[in-house]
């Protein structure tokens, strides 16, 4: 609860104030202004929160599990210079509700059509971190006329194979006899590779504590091992697809994630160097210029 507290009075500072939607400019850098609007839309029983900066074609950036919209900070000034990026709050994360339990990749793929059919958003680029992989995936194979590219960022995303089954396997009994994250030692985390923890160590707390401002949703039975995707409809996928992973991550290695590609047609892997599980965290500038140049060669 206090953590929950923490974070309600950090968004009501940076004006988050329930349902409504709110339009407003900020400067960047070199002084363009750069549209801004956010707010909460009604999703099945469910308050859903997004973000939405700059303008152009749309892409959403899809949290990994224990984030929020928060996390895309180092991504969003960078991207919004020439894309309208829609970041959001998954069920139960973040500023988004969980009431009735359902939280889960099932309703995260309803919830994402909502937001875009709020915004009134035809197509879009979609980037899933983790976690989000399965809602990005999901959506792309559910809506994929929706779809204008794809990017899994260390994430297996429900796509089937022996390599993707023991990696899902082993992450979950590695995650069940780990600590409780608020117990790790200051700066740890097992999504963050060491480099991180040695270069950055600020940064490293960083991370660390936005994984702790709320507790773990509730879910019911659409979590991610009941959300699998096979080589049938793999496929189908006809739009641009990027892996990308970080040469360290010790929960979805860069082995398992190459396994998984080879089921999606033309699809591209690129790993990032002294990076763990959340290479866009760690590792920003090489992460972003990897989206950047795959968005631009994308139709």
């Amino acid at each position: 609860m206090q953590r929950l507290v923490v974070l309600v009075c950090v968004l009501l500072i940076a004006g988050v104030t329930g349902a409504y939607f709110e339009r407003h400019t900020s400067e960047s850098a070199d002084g363009v202004a750069v549209v801004r609007s956010s707010g909460l839309i009604n999703s099945g029983d469910e308050q859903i929160y997004y973000e939405s900066a700059g303008e152009g074609d749309a892409i959403v950036l899809c949290h990994g599990a224990a984030g929020n919209h928060v996390v895309w900070y180092q991504q969003v000034p960078v991207l919004a210079q020439a894309y309208r990026v829609i970041t959001w709050d998954q069920r139960g994360w973040g500023v988004s509700t969980n009431h009735s339990g359902a939280a889960g990749p099932v309703a995260a793929v309803a919830d994402l059509q909502a937001i875009l059919d709020h915004l009134r958003i035809d197509r879009v680029h979609l980037v899933g971190q983790s976690m989000g992989g399965w809602v990005a995936l999901g959506f792309a194979v559910a809506h994929p006329e929706r779809v204008r590219s794809l990017i899994l960022a260390d994430s297996i995303a429900g796509i089937s194979t022996p390599e993707t089954e023991h990696a899902m396997a082993a992450y979950l009994r590695h995650a069940a006899a780990e600590p409780a994250p608020e117990a790790l030692p200051l700066g740890r985390h097992p999504a963050l590779g060491n480099e991180l923890v040695r270069r950055d160590p600020a940064r490293a707390f960083l991370y660390q504590e936005l994984s702790l401002l709320r507790e773990p949703p509730a879910v019911g039975g659409s979590t991610q091992r009941h959300m699998t995707f096979g080589a049938e409809s793999l496929a189908r996928l006809t739009f641009p697809v990027l892996f990308i992973v970080g040469a360290e991550d010790r929960i979805f290695p860069p082995a398992a994630i190459h396994q998984a590609a080879t089921l999606v047609p033309h699809a591209r892997v690129v790993e990032i160097a002294y990076a763990g599980h959340s290479p866009y965290f760690e590792q920003p500038e090489e992460w972003n210029q990897v989206v950047m140049r795959f968005l631009h060669a994308a139709p």
